[in-house]
């Protein structure tokens, strides 16, 4: 099911990955052990994870837009079933940029209330 959902989002889902990867794992070393100064990269790092995730989703749709503009003959009358597909498919980066927006987001938080019980 994973695989699928990767192989259907295409090529962009690699840097979405990778980016996230590397916020995550930012973000889990600040709930460990929470500095200040890590917020900085972390703040970065999501928003580079967030405009990949914008700019997969939109090469997405261009790609499936093309492909629609380009059918002749049979396959025209499947246009419908071939545009909601294609849509279904370019919801794919948003979800795993999104899940790992949302685990990074959740680990900072975490270090957030660390760095808090430290200073009290």
């Amino acid at each position: 099911m994973i695989a699928r959902v990767f192989i259907e989002g295409g090529w962009a889902m690699w840097p979405i990955l990778v980016f996230g990867m590397v916020t995550i794992g930012a973000s889990g070393r600040f709930a460990y052990r929470p500095a200040l100064g890590q917020l900085r990269f972390i703040a970065a790092m999501a928003i580079l994870e967030l405009v990949t995730t914008v700019h997969a989703t939109w090469l997405c749709i261009g790609s499936v837009m093309s492909y629609l503009g380009k059918l002749e003959g049979p396959e025209a009358e499947q246009s419908t079933r071939i545009l909601f597909t294609g849509l279904m498919e370019s919801t794919r980066p948003g979800g795993l940029g999104g899940m790992l927006l949302m685990v990074s987001g959740l680990l900072v938080a975490v270090g957030m209330l660390r760095l808090g019980a430290k200073k009290d």
